[in-house]
C-alpha cells in the first residue's frame, strides 16, 4: 500500500522574504509553484498567468524560487514520516509517498499526520492506494483523506474524469470517445497501438492505475538534531556546555532511537555552533568504530565540545550504513537452551538478556500490537 502526501501553500509558508501588505507568486521553472493564499479570492490559482493579475488593493511580486532552498523545511516532515512507513519516497520537499507493508500502521500514520497539520499550523492533502499514481489520484480528487482499498480501484477509475492524468495526447483520446481513466484502461493494446504507436503501453498502464516508474526508496544519508539556546523556555540566552548536557542527552536519545529503529548505524559526527562571543565552532570526526549507541554517542559528543557559551548548536550525524546483526555461536546453543547461562561466554548472555528501556519506534509499536491481535506467535 502507498500513501502520498502533500502540503498545501508549503513554500509561502517557507518563504523567507516575505513583506507585509504584498501578494506573493512563486515559480519554479516559469510555472506557478505556489501564491498568496489570500489570492484565492480573487480567482486565482495554480493555472492561471501571472500577467493577468491586475492591480489590487496592494502590490504583487512574482518571484522564481529553488525548491532546493526548502528541503531543510520538508526535512521533519520525512523524518516523521520515516517513523511509520517500510519506505520514502520523495516527490517533492512538499510531496512524498510512503510505503507500508500493514494496513493498521497506515491507518495510524494518517491519523498523526493530521493531528500534525494542525499542531503546524498547515493544511494538507493525502490518499492511499496500490500504486503511487493511485495514492495520488486519490489525494487530489474528492476521495481525499482515505484509503482506496485494492478491490474499489477500477470503480474509483471507471469515475474519474480523464483530463485528471496530464497526458498530451488527451484531446485524441476524447476523440476516441474516451471519458474516464478506467476507460482507458479498458482498451486493449492493440487498438492503442493503432492510434498512438509505441506510448500504447505507457497509456494503458496509466489507465489501469499503474505507476511507470516503481517505487524509488530515497536512503538516509544523515540524520541531524539542532536547538536555538536563545529561545529556549527559561534561558532566552546562550548556554554552557554544562547547561546544555539535558538537552543534548534528550536530542541524542532521539538521534539513538531514529538509528536503533532503522538498523543503521552512524560513521562521522559533525557539530557546529554559534559562540557568545561572536564566531563560530565546526568539528567533524569519523568514527573507528560505527555507532548506534546513546552513550558512545553523548561521550564522543562531550570530548568534541567547546567550553564557551553557544547561541545554537546542530549535530549532524553521517555516513550511515546498515547495522550488522550479532551472530550467535552454535556451539553453545545447547547449554543455553538447557538454561546453563553460566557456562556461555560473558558478552553472549548480555546480549540475550532483555532490553529494557529502549523506544520503539511508533511503525515498530503498531506492528507489535498487530501481531498480538491478528497472529497465533
Amino acid at each position: 500500500m502507498i500513501i502520498y502526501c502533500g502540503l498545501r501553500h508549503f513554500y509561502i509558508h517557507h518563504f523567507e522574504s516575505l513583506r507585509q501588505n504584498t501578494y506573493y507568486i512563486l515559480t519554479h521553472n516559469k510555472e506557478i509553484w505556489d501564491f498568496s493564499p489570500d489570492l484565492k479570492k480573487y480567482g486565482f490559482s495554480n493555472l492561471a498567468n501571472p500577467k493577468t493579475i491586475r492591480h489590487l488593493n496592494q502590490p504583487v511580486l512574482t518571484i522564481p524560487i529553488n525548491l532546493d532552498d526548502f528541503n531543510k523545511f520538508a526535512r521533519p516532515w520525512h523524518d516523521f514520516s520515516r517513523q511509520y512507513g517500510d519506505g520514502l519516497e520523495v516527490e517533492y520537499p512538499h510531496a512524498w509517498y510512503l510505503r507500508f507493508k500493514q494496513p493498521i500502521i497506515a491507518e495510524q500514520f494518517a491519523e498523526d499526520f493530521e493531528k500534525r497539520l494542525l499542531k503546524k499550523d498547515m493544511s494538507g492533502i493525502w490518499g492511499g492506494g496500490q500504486s503511487k499514481l493511485v495514492a495520488k489520484l486519490v489525494a487530489h480528487n474528492f476521495l481525499s483523506g482515505r484509503i482506496l482499498k485494492f478491490e474499489n480501484t477500477q470503480k474509483f477509475l471507471n469515475q474519474l474524469p480523464l483530463s485528471r492524468l496530464p497526458l498530451p495526447e488527451l484531446k485524441e483520446l476524447k476523440r476516441l470517445g474516451l471519458k474516464t481513466v478506467g476507460e482507458l484502461g479498458e482498451l486493449s493494446l492493440t487498438e492503442l497501438t493503432n492510434h498512438f504507436g509505441n506510448r500504447a503501453p505507457i497509456l494503458q498502464r496509466l489507465g489501469r492505475g499503474g505507476d511507470l516508474m516503481p517505487f524509488q526508496n530515497e536512503e538516509l544519508l544523515h540524520l541531524n538534531w539542532s536547538i536555538d539556546c536563545t529561545t529556549l523556555e527559561g534561558y532566552f540566552r546562550p548556554l554552557s556546555p554544562m547547561e546544555l548536557q539535558p538537552y543534548l542527552e534528550k536530542g541524542l536519545t532521539e538521534l539513538a532511537s531514529k538509528l536503533q529503529a532503522r538498523s543503521k548505524i552512524a560513521g562521522e559526527i559533525e557539530i557546529k555552533t554559534q559562540l557568545e562571543k561572536g564566531g563560530s565552532f565546526h568539528v567533524k570526526r569519523v568514527l573507528k568504530q560505527p555507532t548506534s549507541d546513546l552513550d558512545a554517542l553523548l561521550r564522543m559528543i562531550s570530548a568534541l565540545m567547546p567550553g564557551e557559551k553557544m547561541t545554537k548548536i546542530s549535530i549532524l550525524l553521517g555516513a550511515l550504513k546498515s547495522a550488522t546483526t550479532t551472530q550467535l555461536s552454535m556451539f553453545f546453543q545447547n547449554n543455553f537452551l538447557l538454561g546453563d547461562t553460566h557456562k556461555v561466554p560473558r558478552q553472549i548472555a548480555e546480549l540475550c538478556k532483555a532490553k529494557v528501556g529502549i523506544e520503539l519506534s511508533r511503525r515498530e509499536q503498531f506492528l507489535q500490537l498487530w501481531k498480538e491481535a491478528f497472529t497465533d506467535e
